[in-house]
C-alpha cells in the first residue's frame, strides 16, 4: 500500500450481505402472507400446491442457503481472486475439516490439499453451490497463531483478499506444515 496505509475491512459490505441474506427471506415471506390474507389462492388450490411447492422449494431453499453462507463469510470474494486453476493437489489431503471464515463456519464439510505450491479448499458436495473451490499460493498466505474460544486455531490471512481472514484449528496446521514443509507461510 501506498504511504504505509493498511487496508481497512470492508465492514459495510459485509453488513450489507448479511441483511441481504437476512432481508430476502424476510420478503418472500411477507408477499406469501399478502397472497394468502387477499384470497389469491384457494385452501384447495393451496393442497394440491403443496406438494409441488415442497419439492421445488426445498432444493432452491438450500441452494439458497448455501450461497448466502459463501457469500456472506467472504468464500465468494475468495474463489474470485483465487480460482483453482488446474487440478487440486492429490499429494496430501484432509477431509471433512472445520474452518471459519468472518460470520460463516463450515464444521466438518470442508476438504483440504496441500502441495510445495499452493493450499486448496472445496465444500463437500452438499455445500458447493455458491462455493467453488479455492486455491492459495503459499506466497500470498501469512500465518498466524489465534484462539476462538478455548480452541487453538491458525488464521490464514490472504494478500489479495485482505478482509477475509480464514480461521483452521492448530492440528490440521500442523499436519499441514509437516506435509509442506519449508513452504508453509510464517506470519
Amino acid at each position: 500500500m501506498a504511504g504505509g496505509q493498511a487496508v481497512r475491512p470492508q465492514r459495510g459490505r459485509t453488513m450489507r450481505r448479511v441483511l441481504l441474506v437476512l432481508l430476502l427471506p424476510a420478503l418472500a415471506g411477507m408477499v406469501a402472507s399478502v397472497l394468502a390474507r387477499s384470497g389469491a389462492f384457494e385452501h384447495a388450490a393451496l393442497r394440491e400446491l403443496a406438494p409441488l411447492l415442497a419439492i421445488l422449494g426445498m432444493p432452491l431453499l438450500w441452494l439458497w442457503i448455501s450461497w448466502g453462507v459463501a457469500y456472506a463469510g467472504g468464500w465468494h470474494d475468495l474463489a474470485k481472486a483465487y480460482p483453482l486453476q488446474g487440478e487440486i493437489p492429490v499429494a496430501h489431503r484432509w477431509r471433512f475439516q472445520s474452518i471459519q471464515m468472518g460470520l460463516s463456519s463450515y464444521r466438518n464439510s470442508i476438504h483440504v490439499a496441500a502441495d510445495s505450491r499452493r493450499i486448496c479448499f472445496w465444500p463437500m458436495v452438499l455445500f458447493r453451490a455458491g462455493n467453488r473451490p479455492i486455491c492459495v499460493p503459499w506466497a500470498d498466505i501469512t500465518a498466524s497463531p489465534a484462539k476462538v474460544l478455548w480452541l487453538p486455531m491458525v488464521r490464514l490471512h490472504f494478500a489479495r483478499v485482505p478482509q477475509h481472514d480464514l480461521l483452521i484449528r492448530r492440528s490440521l496446521a500442523n499436519k499441514i506444515r509437516a506435509s509442506v514443509g519449508d513452504a508453509w507461510p510464517v506470519g
